[in-house]
């Protein structure tokens, strides 16, 4: 899956280089099934591009089971307001998007 535009700004040479020795770190080898892969990803758990602190390494198999519910979620997300479906909430709308992008009244409100 392709870098959206707004998260590009992350991915630079820096991470590159981050990458590579978490790669080494991990014995080039997926954390969730511990095979080898020569396709090896740095994936992002909080699914939050800018979130350095909960980082693990996947093989692509065991990422797109990680992103599953997440991919769900922006899918559905898209999909109603495509069809132009109002009854989703403020909440809803952002729930699968990290909180730090949401709009500052929701991270205002006592959701959790």
């Amino acid at each position: 899956m392709p870098i959206r535009a707004e998260y590009r700004k992350y991915y630079g040479a820096r991470w590159q280089k981050f990458r590579l020795t978490m790669l080494e770190a991990a014995g080039h080898v997926c954390q969730m099934c511990h095979q080898p892969h020569r396709l090896l990803n740095v994936v992002h758990l909080s699914n939050d591009p800018a979130d350095r602190t909960r980082l693990t390494v996947l093989c692509p198999r065991c990422h797109s089971k990680h992103n599953a519910a997440h991919v769900t979620a922006m899918s559905r997300r898209t999909r109603a307001r495509q069809r132009g479906q109002l009854w989703l909430t403020d909440e809803l709308e952002v729930a699968p998007v990290p909180v730090r992008m949401w709009p500052m009244r929701l991270r205002q409100m006592d959701l959790f």
